[in-house]
C-alpha cells in the first residue's frame, strides 16, 4: 500500500460523488471509464471497503465514502486555494488555471515540499522521507514547473522557501493531515481508534492537566497514539496552521490571534511568586517590594505574558534596585532544579509546583501579583473537523478540567 492515495484518484472520487456518476466523473477528469473502475478500487482497498454503491449508472457514497468524500473535498478545497494565491504570482497572471495543481500535482510533490519545509534541506527531506535526495529534490522542482512561480530561493547550502513555497508547503502539510485523517475515520467505522493525535502544550497544562487528560483517553482508547510536543508560543502557533499539530492548549493570547484560529477558554488561572521551601521570604509576614529586588530570579523570556506580569512587578522595585543576573529558560524541569538549589524567585501557576509543593519542595512567596489571573485554553483551526478520536481527547481534557476544579486545586473552570 501506498502511503497516500493518489491525488487523481482522490479528485475522480469527488466527482463521482458530486456527479453520482462514474462515467460523467470520468468525463471531468479525462481518463477512461475502465482507468476510472480501476482507480475506485485501488481507492477501496487503500480505505479498507467499499466506497461507492451501484446503482444502474448511478453511483452514492456508502458510509465509509462519505468520510472519504469529506475529506476528499477539504484536500482539494485547499489545494484549489492554493492554486489561487499562486495564480495571482505566476508570470501567466488571471490566466493561471485555478485547477493546475489539482490536475498536474502529484502527492510525491506535495511531500517533497512538506519536508523540505520540515527539514531545512532536501537532504533532511530524503532523511524524512526515506527516500534518495536526487528524487525529492527533482519531485519538489518538478512542483515548481508547474505553478510556473519560484518556490526555492538561495544556492544549495542556503536554499530557503520563497513566500509561495512557503504557502504551498503549509497547504502541504494541511492535506496530508486531511488524508491522514480520511484513513483513522474509516477505521474507527470499523471500531478501531488507532489513529494519532498530536497536541501542543505550553507551559500551565503540563504538570497535570494533560497528563490526567492522556491517561483518561488512554483508558478508552488504548490503541491511540498521542504525541505531546512543547515549544513556545510562537512556534506551536506555527505548527497547528500547517497542521503539525492538532490543537494547542496552554494560556491564550486573544490580542495576537491570527483570523484562521479560534479558541476556547476552559478555564482561568493565576500565577504565584514561587521559591524553594525554606526560602528566607518564606518565613516573613509581610513581603515588600524592596524585599522582592533583593533576590535574583529564574524568568521566562521577553515577549511572554509571565515576563509581562514581571516587569510589571519590577517597575515597583526601589530605584536602582532591579536585581542583576537573572536567568532567563522555558524549562519547567530547569527552573525547578535552580530553585531548589538557590535564593533564586520565579513566577509560576500553582498548579506547575504542584507535586513539588505537597512534597515540601517548593511553595509560595505571599505576596499578590495583582493582574495575573490568564485565561487557559484550547486554539485551534477554524476550520479543523476533528476525528472521534480527536473528540474524545476534548472529552477526556475537559473532564480533566473538572476533576482538578473538584479537587480545590486552580483551575477555575469558565461559566458558560
Amino acid at each position: 500500500m501506498q502511503p497516500y492515495p493518489n491525488l487523481r484518484h482522490i479528485r475522480l472520487f469527488e466527482a463521482a460523488v458530486d456527479l453520482a456518476s462514474l462515467s460523467r466523473a470520468a468525463e471531468a477528469v479525462h481518463i477512461s471509464q475502465p482507468a476510472a473502475s480501476q482507480a475506485i478500487s485501488r481507492l477501496e482497498v487503500y480505505f479498507g471497503g467499499l466506497l461507492l454503491h451501484r446503482q444502474g449508472a448511478r453511483v452514492s457514497p456508502t458510509e465509509r465514502g462519505t468520510v472519504v468524500a469529506r475529506r476528499a473535498r477539504r484536500s482539494l478545497e485547499l489545494l484549489r486555494s492554493a492554486s489561487a494565491n499562486l495564480a495571482r504570482q505566476s508570470r501567466i497572471g488571471k490566466g493561471l488555471a485555478m485547477d493546475l495543481l489539482e490536475v498536474h500535482a502529484t502527492i510525491t510533490q506535495l511531500r517533497a515540499i512538506a519536508a523540505f519545509a520540515d527539514t531545512g534541506t532536501f537532504l533532511g527531506a530524503a532523511r524524512l522521507l526515506g527516500q534518495a535526495e536526487p528524487s525529492v529534490q527533482r519531485a519538489a522542482r518538478q512542483l515548481e514547473r508547474i505553478v510556473r512561480v519560484p518556490l526555492f530561493d538561495g544556492a544549495y547550502r542556503s536554499l530557503r522557501l520563497t513566500p509561495a513555497g512557503a504557502m504551498l508547503a503549509s497547504h502541504a502539510h494541511l492535506i496530508l493531515r486531511e488524508l491522514d485523517s480520511a484513513g483513522e475515520e474509516v477505521r474507527e467505522i470499523d471500531g478501531r481508534f488507532d489513529g494519532r493525535i498530536v497536541v501542543g502544550t505550553l507551559p500551565l497544562v503540563r504538570t497535570k492537566i494533560i497528563p490526567a487528560a492522556i491517561a483518561k483517553l488512554s483508558a478508552l482508547r488504548p490503541e491511540a497514539s498521542i504525541e505531546i510536543l512543547d515549544g513556545d508560543y510562537d512556534s506551536l502557533i506555527a505548527a497547528l496552521m500547517t497542521g503539525k499539530i492538532d490543537l494547542l492548549i496552554g494560556a491564550l493570547r486573544r490580542s495576537t490571534l491570527d483570523k484562521r484560529l479560534v479558541e476556547e477558554t476552559l478555564f482561568s488561572d493565576g500565577l504565584s511568586i514561587i521559591a524553594r521551601a525554606d526560602h528566607p521570604l518564606r518565613q516573613k509576614r509581610e513581603i515588600t517590594h524592596e524585599d522582592l529586588a533583593r533576590y535574583p530570579w529564574v524568568l521566562p523570556r521577553r515577549g511572554t505574558p509571565t515576563r509581562a506580569i514581571f516587569e510589571v512587578l519590577a517597575e515597583r522595585f526601589p530605584p536602582g534596585a532591579t536585581p542583576s543576573g537573572n536567568i532567563v529558560t522555558g524549562s519547567l524541569v530547569a527552573v525547578r532544579g535552580i530553585l531548589l538549589q538557590t535564593d533564586r524567585l520565579t513566577i509560576l501557576s500553582r498548579q506547575q509546583i504542584e507535586y513539588d509543593e505537597k512534597a515540601g519542595l517548593l511553595g509560595v512567596v505571599p505576596f499578590g501579583l495583582p493582574q495575573s489571573e490568564r485565561p487557559i485554553g484550547m486554539t485551534l483551526r477554524s476550520n479543523w473537523e476533528p476525528t472521534a478520536l480527536q473528540r474524545d481527547f476534548i472529552a477526556a481534557l475537559r473532564e480533566a478540567v473538572a476533576e482538578a476544579a473538584a479537587g480545590g486545586m486552580p483551575p477555575r473552570p469558565i461559566e458558560k
